[in-house]
């Protein structure tokens, strides 16, 4: 009898301690857990090897430096879709290696000697690239006023600050 409770005392010890270790594990592993935030990239500022060692693509990474050499960087993820060859699938799957930018400022540039790569960049549709196009043939744009005549007050008051004559 007085074996059976030695046995019985040393599995209820080792199943204590057990679970003791098993629940001080689990407090070690939540404080190892990584914010995703943190894993994800700076659009704006992330390298050419960071970008390819998630897996993007090296035609992509290019056209992602080219945009941001040209614009001065994303104002916002989406600004992707703006890229030849970046639609809407494409970036559903990009967007995923990146963190929302924050605090950019657009480069400046001028508005009659931007070609339509820029202007695309921009933010210009084909419409406006065409009117702009057609003004530039005639006079030019010379000021402001000239340009508030081809695209939207809206667009104008978010670029108005960007583009020199």
């Amino acid at each position: 009898m007085r074996k059976l409770g030695l046995i019985l005392g040393a599995i209820l010890i080792f199943f204590t301690s057990f679970s003791y270790i098993e629940s001080e594990f689990e407090v070690i592993e939540s404080k190892n857990v990584l914010n995703e935030q943190e894993l994800l990239l700076d659009i704006n500022s992330a390298s050419r090897g960071e970008m390819l060692e998630v897996g993007i693509s090296k035609g992509y990474v290019d056209k992602l430096i080219e945009y941001r050499e040209i614009t001065g960087g994303f104002l916002k993820l989406r600004d992707m879709v703006r890229i030849s060859g970046i639609g809407d699938k494409t970036y559903e799957r990009l967007k995923v290696h990146f963190k929302e930018p924050y605090n950019v400022k657009y480069k400046s540039f001028n508005i009659n000697q931007a070609d339509d790569k820029t202007l695309i960049y921009y933010g210009f549709s084909k419409k406006e690239i065409k009117d702009i196009r057609e003004a530039q043939s005639k006079n030019g744009i010379r000021n402001n006023l000239d340009l508030k005549k081809i695209i939207p007050k809206s667009k104008y008051e978010k670029l108005k600050n960007y583009i020199r004559y």
